[in-house]
């Protein structure tokens, strides 16, 4: 193959794999069907875990990967439809050749008509042929654009993390990260200007001055080498250039809409309500979470149904728990925040039983570990109907892995029937005053047998 794109044996080799190409497209588009398809339940889950575990910019990177996965499946669901439209009109054209609008017998209003509109059958395969090969081209253009968006959030993650973890004070370091993302937001927002109009501060000779470092430290950071032909061969089409910028807006408009639209089936239900006095959530209720994407909502229960004289009841950590746990007892708090994305070297690691720790950190937070629950269980009260119960929270981590505290209440006394468990403690909504958090219903019928 000649290496010289300007050779006639090169440009005779393109316009051959053009006219072939469909062949591959199909064959593509089945494969990363498949596979994004396969993809949804593992991100999904991986998108819970995030936010059970409050990582805030791995949650966003996850939703947006989300909704790129969503959005390049149904555009390439699309490009297998049209063509396999494609492929059905070419052998209706076999068969019938092209349209004979004399054969029909019409009005010649309606010929007229007909014979303008829709006109030659070559003319609508031909114009098929390229919204074909344009929604192909569109699909894999979104899993760049996708892809920036993911490169950007990550350099601000990277420059975050560095500025906190140099050795600079907690006051001076939180003000040099919220100067650095303001610039920085201010800088993206320009950008974003420049990309929804079409290159419009590439045009005039004085923005085009000022805007040139912005964009090419954009393009370095997101790879822009890697599709940027691509984007201006786009542009450069004045049908198809809106396309490719608004594209994925309306996108993100569908997805939306379809999140918002739907079936209700009672004038008192209440989408994703949680678990209340008057209604149950199966994310309450631990022998409920039968699929991979079911997590447990800040607190569960065994079952709804309790026929054992003990429950064990399981709190999940949040942030504003421990927020708390600090602001009551003074000794708890740590010199440096270290809660957030950070080196694990504080941490104790066990290969294969041989434990290594980096610091003495380790032995220091296990030394605090006995304080820390015994404010827990100072804090946060349970209570079943009006009666508050001992109990002692021990920390623990639940299937899915999500560090928690557990403890088990004596049920011995309690009557038969319906009762509903609360979890009273400082509530975050409320300016952190003491207030019921949660109420779980269950039902207890002892087993006699």
């Amino acid at each position: 193959m000649s290496s010289d794109y300007n050779s006639s044996d090169f440009k005779k080799l393109l316009d051959k794999l053009q006219t072939e190409s469909w062949q591959l497209e199909l064959i593509i588009s089945g494969f990363a069907i498949y596979g994004l398809f396969s993809a949804i339940q593992p991100l999904e889950v991986e998108f819970l875990i995030s936010v059970k575990n409050n990582q805030t910019i791995y949650t966003a990177m996850i939703q947006a990967l989300i909704s790129g996965n969503y959005i390049l499946m149904g555009s390439l669901l699309v490009h297998v439809i049209l063509r396999g439209l494609w492929i059905g009109t070419l052998g209706l054209r076999y068969i019938s050749g092209d349209i004979d609008y004399e054969r029909l017998h019409y009005a010649p209003k309606f010929s007229s008509f007909l014979t303008k509109k829709v006109g030659s059958f070559d003319r609508y395969i031909s114009r098929l042929e390229n919204v074909c090969s344009t929604v192909f081209a569109l699909a894999f253009l979104m899993v760049f654009y996708f892809l920036s968006y993911f490169l950007i959030l990550i350099f601000f993650a990277l420059i975050a993390f560095t500025l906190n973890n140099v050795g600079l004070p907690d006051r001076t370091a939180g003000v040099t990260t919220a100067i650095f993302g303001i610039i920085y937001f201010v800088l993206i927002l320009i950008f974003f200007f420049d990309f929804i109009t079409m290159g419009g501060l590439k045009r005039d000779r004085w923005t085009a001055k000022y805007f040139y470092p912005i964009y090419r430290f954009f393009g370095f950071i997101t790879f822009a080498f890697a599709f940027r032909p691509l984007v201006y061969n786009f542009l450069d089409q004045r049908k198809a250039r809106w396309v490719a910028t608004f594209i994925l807006p309306v996108y993100m408009v569908i997805l939306l809409f379809l999140q918002i639209y739907g079936v209700v089936n009672s004038n008192y239900q209440i989408e994703g309500q949680g678990t209340s006095s008057y209604f149950t959530s199966k994310n309450n209720y631990e022998d409920e979470l039968t699929e991979k994407t079911d997590f447990v909502q800040f607190v569960s229960l065994p079952s709804k149904v309790i026929d054992k004289p003990y429950m064990r009841v399981y709190v999940g950590f949040n942030k504003f728990i421990e927020d708390a746990i600090l602001a009551h007892d003074s000794i708890l708090m740590p010199k440096k925040d270290r809660r957030g994305y950070s080196l694990k070297l504080n941490r104790q690691f066990n290969f294969s039983g041989f434990i290594l720790s980096f610091s003495n950190k380790y032995q220091q937070i296990e030394k605090n570990q006995t304080r820390y629950l015994d404010v827990l269980d100072e804090l946060y009260k349970i209570q079943i109907d009006t009666t508050f119960f001992d109990k002692e929270f021990v920390m623990t981590n639940d299937i899915n892995k999500r560090f928690g505290f557990e403890t088990f209440l004596d049920l011995k006394g309690l009557e038969n029937g319906k009762h509903l468990l609360r979890l009273i403690g400082p509530d975050p909504r409320l300016d952190k005053k003491v207030d019921t958090l949660i109420t779980i219903p269950f039902w207890y019928f002892k087993n006699e047998f």
